[in-house]
């Protein structure tokens, strides 16, 4: 080693230390900085999750992300908070040691309280540090709050909606273009190309497709899935389609109706005999001479002379001036038109919702097409949506009676003497729960089918479920509400549609950010609230006592002045303090002079006291 760095060594030094001068206000500048940086980044923490809640979540390496950055800002907080915490501890430990004697023992952990948390347990320490205390236990107490701040930030499941103009499917029905995909109609001419030359037809009836979305909806009583390109959307949609309305017959149509009627009931063998007739619809129909026939069977595909009308005649209940329940004969006529639909398409997860109105617009014929003519296959479409519809609601609801049971029994005559007959297709159907229909089911009690009626006026469990999925409504709005289903449930199969560019609500599953405010935002209110007020008693003493000395090594070396420093740290009970000593902090054996001359003052004005107060007596 040179000699020049032995000197340096061996050298005796000046001991004690002088006033800090230079640099003087480098601690309390520090400490300040420190306290605003923890506040800064306690503050950004803040922000940044408040900046995050509700956001979409990306990818998992995303979200770890966030949460470091959580992580970062509650460490640079906790750092900050500590380091200007055990500043303030330092400046105010040399004021305690400065007025207050302390062992060895103390006072190694006082010095040693940033190292170990085991020196709290010092009750010298308490009892002789005490601010200084509190002040060594809130900084270790500040490496609590990065456990929890962090943590706060959590992600839920929610949705995101998207605005988008995508295709999305409406019924064709309307375009004359795919009129064939509705209705079967063969070229009125030999020879002719498809598609191509093939303009005038001849409608003979739906296609297979047709009546199997009629059939299904009508059985179901709703609309059937439509298929839509995603699972989670809404939007709205307007197109031209078929509607079918039933209103009151006028006098000449409701007496046709009773002459046909009538005819029905009177066309028997004379044996098993129509008594009563409730429910009686047919289409009506022109045969080769012109003459009306009603049709009250479903048709078969067939060139026919047909209308686009339902004849239906029924008892209704009611409930009569006096009280009494009784039933009128009702006679209305459906007609088909054409309708302006305005739907909103709601499906959520598969569920689907569909509402929305219609404006009932022309009304439609049948199509009676001369070969020389050039057909409007929409209205070929229309009619064969008439015709699957028509095909749920022909036939009758009667009762028949036995003329014969008493006489023979022969196997071509029925063995009951009596009962009803559903000679319907609606009764497959969700109207059969019709308002209108009540009166077949009460004809068993009329007719006395039983000694002891077997309901006694109260309705049956099936008959109650029916009427429950009709809600008791009358055939005419059953009738019209069935054309409004089957129309949508077309977008049931893609191929009875197009698309059309719509605006369309994407809701899409999605992880949201989120965070416990309450617990980001109290330990740092707590931990900023008493770290300021420990910067505060630290500004304090800074301003009464001055710039202490720091921890560092040459600080304590030099206040080591006293000879009999050396031999009191071998004694953890011998006891130290600093004084001032030629304008210097130095360690001293003992209590200090000023700590003397401080507890004689006292003793000298307790003992004036005393001998005041024994004069008085």
């Amino acid at each position: 080693m040179p000699a020049d760095s032995e000197q340096q060594l061996t050298a005796p030094t000046r001991i004690g230390w002088t006033k800090q001068y230079f640099r003087r206000w480098r601690s309390p500048i520090l400490m300040v900085v420190l306290f605003l940086v923890g506040l800064a980044m306690g503050l950004a923490h803040c922000v940044f999750y408040h900046r995050l809640a509700s956001k979409i979540v990306g990818s998992p390496d995303a979200q770890e992300e966030k949460i470091r950055f959580g992580t970062a800002f509650a460490f640079l907080s906790q750092i900050s908070l500590g380091a200007c915490v055990w500043t303030c501890y330092t400046q105010w430990l040399w004021r305690t040691v400065k007025t207050k004697e302390m062992t060895v023992r103390a006072l190694n952990h006082a010095f040693g309280a940033e190292t170990s948390v085991l020196s709290l347990l010092d009750m010298e320490m308490l009892k002789k540090l005490r601010v200084g205390y509190f002040m060594a236990a809130l900084a270790w107490g500040l490496l609590l709050p990065p456990f929890f701040t962090p943590a706060t930030l959590f992600v839920y499941q929610s949705t995101n909606v998207e605005t988008k103009t995508i295709p999305m499917p409406h019924p064709s029905i309307a375009n004359s273009s795919v009129g064939h995909k509705y209705a079967y109609s063969p070229p009125s001419h030999t020879g002719a190309t498809q598609y191509v030359d093939d303009v005038s037809r001849t409608f003979t009836g739906p296609r297979t497709i047709l009546s199997l979305i009629s059939t299904a909806t009508a059985s179901l009583g709703e609309i059937l899935p439509v298929k839509l390109p995603y699972n989670t959307s809404t939007h709205s949609a307007e197109f031209f389609a078929p509607i079918v309305r039933c209103m009151e017959a006028n006098a000449s149509a409701a007496e046709l109706i009773r002459k046909l009627l009538d005819e029905e009931m009177a066309n028997n063998d004379d044996v098993v005999i129509e008594t009563e007739n409730v429910y009686y619809s047919f289409v009506p129909t022109f045969n080769g001479s012109g003459d009306l026939v009603p049709i009250s069977t479903p048709r078969q595909q067939s060139p026919s002379n047909g209308t686009n009308e339902l004849w239906m005649t029924f008892l209704r209940p009611t409930i009569d001036a006096s009280g009494s329940r009784t039933k009128l004969r009702h006679f209305q006529v459906c007609s088909l038109y054409n309708a302006t639909y305005n739907l909103h398409i709601d499906r959520d997860r598969g569920i689907q919702n569909i509402t929305g109105s219609y404006t009932i617009n022309e009304l439609v014929p049948f199509p009676r097409d001369e070969p020389t003519e050039i057909s409007n296959m929409a209205q070929h479409a229309y009619s064969a949506f008439m015709w699957v519809l028509c095909d749920q609601l022909v036939g009758k609801f009667s009762w028949y009676v036995n003329t014969a049971f008493n006489k023979s029994s022969g196997p071509s005559i029925s063995s009951a003497p009596q009962f009803g007959g559903l000679e319907s297709q609606i009764q497959r159907t969700s109207l059969l729960g019709s308002l209108d229909l009540d009166a077949f089911f009460d004809l068993d009690e009329e007719w006395k089918l039983y000694k002891t009626p077997e309901g006694a006026g109260i309705l049956s469990d099936q008959r109650l479920r029916d009427k429950n999925m009709a809600r008791n409504r009358t055939l005419d709005a059953l009738i019209e509400e069935l054309s409004f289903n089957i129309s949508v449930s077309l977008m049931w199969n893609d191929l009875l549609t197009y698309d059309k560019p719509t605006t369309v609500n994407l809701t899409n599953p999605v992880n949201r950010y989120a965070y416990k405010s309450y617990g980001l935002v109290l330990p740092y209110a707590l931990a900023n609230a008493f770290t300021l007020v420990i910067v505060i008693i630290a500004l304090y003493s800074y301003m009464d006592d001055g710039v202490m000395a720091d921890k560092k090594f040459q600080d304590i070396l030099r206040a080591a002045e006293d000879p009999a420093i050396v031999h009191l740290t071998r004694s953890r009970k011998s006891s130290i303090t600093v004084a001032m000593k030629d304008d210097k902090f130095v360690w001293i054996a003992g209590k200090s002079s000023e700590t003397v001359q401080r507890e004689t003052l006292k003793q000298v004005r307790t003992l004036l006291r005393v001998a005041g107060a024994r004069k008085r007596v």
